[in-house]
């Protein structure tokens, strides 16, 4: 049997490299796509391909003899640079086009919750939301999944509570089904032998409000529950002002806010629970 070749953009990542590791326990071979070939952990990887998805020249061959790609880069910070528009924009986008030339068989790419709907009110989303565009217009099949947010991001939640209060955007009502990145990462190399064009909303096996959350990460602690609450209008006049400045600030202003203001569910799928997750790091941090 051929080993299929797999390359994954964001192995060094939370995503990316639950998504290797998942791959190469498929039986693909793995070939992973860093800035620096030191932070690939060992085990998850086959092969570790030296580039920048920022830098289209240095993908040169980064794609041959590969039958599908996978991607989920994207900022993660509230720093300046590189932005949103460089990485989860223009950066897939080359990785897009450079698996189209070498004849890659099938993208599967990671956008965000209800993006197409939310596109022309959250940055992030558009500038994922034109990765897909340019997925469907393209000669590969292609997979698009929308998670509902995953375990780390919930991590502060943790935080919040070991400081003595959680903090909730508006009524600590609104429910969300996180999922975590292995769990997601199952759900993504199942699609890289899908053969038609699919777009999937994946979310975890419990739903919660945040409230509910917020009384996890207390438990876990062993702590009574304090809750205080930011409105949700605050922080999107913060993500207004500090649009011209910082637009990675501003669109994660924008995600907190509707966080406050919308449910985010999707479709429960995984194994991992987020109590246990909070258990787990109450003891180990």
């Amino acid at each position: 049997m051929t080993t299929r070749t797999a390359v994954i953009a964001g192995a060094t990542g939370y995503l990316g490299g639950y998504v290797a590791s998942v791959a190469h326990d498929e039986g693909y071979r793995v070939r992973a796509l860093a800035r620096d070939a030191s932070r690939v952990p060992e085990g998850r990887c086959d092969e570790v391909f030296v580039g920048q998805a920022t830098e289209p020249d240095s993908l040169a061959g980064l794609f041959d003899g590969a039958e599908v790609a996978f991607s989920s880069i994207g900022v993660r910070h509230f720093r300046r640079h590189p932005n949103i528009w460089e990485v989860d924009m223009q950066a897939n986008l080359n990785l897009v086009e450079a698996a189209e030339r070498a004849g890659v068989r099938r993208f599967v790419f990671v956008s965000v919750l209800h993006g197409p709907q939310r596109r022309d009110r959250l940055p992030v989303a558009e500038a994922r939301e034109r990765v897909v565009d340019r997925l469907r217009a393209s000669t590969m099949e292609w997979a698009v999944l929308r998670p509902t947010g995953f375990f780390n991001d919930l991590d502060a939640y943790l935080d919040m509570a070991r400081k003595g209060r959680v903090w909730l955007i508006g009524s600590g009502d609104e429910r969300l089904n996180p999922i975590h990145g292995s769990d997601l990462a199952v759900a993504a190399v199942a699609q890289f032998d899908g053969a038609s064009p699919i777009e999937l909303d994946v979310g975890g096996p419990d739903v919660f409000t945040q409230r509910e959350i917020g009384e996890l990460a207390f438990s876990a602690l062993g702590e009574t529950p304090r809750f205080g609450r930011v409105p949700p209008g605050l922080l999107e006049g913060l993500a207004s002002l500090s649009a011209p400045f910082n637009a990675n600030l501003s669109t994660f202003l924008r995600m907190f806010a509707l966080l406050g203001r919308t449910d985010a569910v999707g479709p429960c799928t995984g194994t991992h629970h987020l109590a246990d997750h909070y258990r787990t790091l109450a003891v180990n941090r």
